[in-house]
């Protein structure tokens, strides 16, 4: 089987100490690429790191925060002198209905979930335009086209990245530049495993099981590739057949 291969790319990825994040960082640098990977936990960011090897760069940062994303970003041009790929992962899912989200939630929900795409985006985009190339990929949600009492901060957030990726894919797509989404439905995380809501979840998958994080990684790794030359303002569903639009 023939992988997309990252050679001599520098990637660019959000949420990275753990789950999703790790397994794309992970699958980057396996097939070739440079990996700055970004988290706001010093501990688990510094050991996915050491796991992934010389290949490998930690930064701690908050996303949410547009004068550290300014700051990691300078330090990533500092350091590799160019960025080929950016994966927009962080991302938080707490479970609180309507009437239970406070003001200092929703804003947490939105900062951490959309606010981080669209200044982390826009952080890199000027150096992918004066390359003429570059790949971002967002991460959104299938929870984004269904209702979610018990999270409709984070549907919401979800949601707005598929506005968001083409609002960018517009503005990017003549300087070589593009922009996807994808959304993944329930993935076997260790955070989901602890939460306790997958086998309630896997019900209503037809395929019968959750994806792994490596199984979605290989769908970023496919719109992040340079095998991608005409995909672009599309966010792309991978539930196991769960969400079908």
């Amino acid at each position: 089987m023939t992988f997309e291969r990252f050679d001599n790319q520098v990637a660019v990825v959000t949420g990275a100490a753990q789950g999703l994040g790790a397994a794309i960082s992970q699958l980057f640098v396996s097939r070739g690429a440079f990996v700055h990977l970004l988290d706001l936990d010093r501990e688990r960011l510094q050991a996915t790191t050491a796991k992934l090897g010389p290949q490998a760069r930690a930064h701690v940062a908050d996303v949410t925060r547009e004068a550290d994303i300014l700051a990691t970003r300078d330090a990533i041009l500092a350091q590799s002198g160019r960025c080929d790929i950016l994966v927009n992962n962080a991302g938080i899912y707490p479970f609180e209905g309507t009437m239970e989200i406070t003001e200092a939630s929703w804003d947490r929900m939105f900062d951490t979930n959309l606010k981080s795409v669209f200044f982390t985006t826009r952080a890199f985009m000027g150096a992918m335009a004066a390359q003429n190339y570059g790949r971002v990929v967002c991460i959104s949600s299938t929870d984004s086209y269904i209702p979610k009492p018990l999270y409709p901060h984070y549907a919401a957030s979800k949601a707005a990245i598929r506005s968001l990726v083409k609002t960018f894919a517009l503005e990017l797509a003549g300087k070589g530049v593009l922009v996807n989404g994808v959304s993944p439905g329930s993935i076997a995380t260790e955070r989901a495993r602890e939460q306790g809501w997958l086998p309630r979840a896997i019900q209503r998958i037809p395929v019968g099981r959750a994806a792994t994080p490596e199984q979605i990684a290989e769908v970023v790794a496919f719109l992040a590739s340079q095998r991608n030359q005409f995909m672009t303002g599309e966010t792309v569903v991978a539930s196991g057949g769960e969400i079908m639009v």
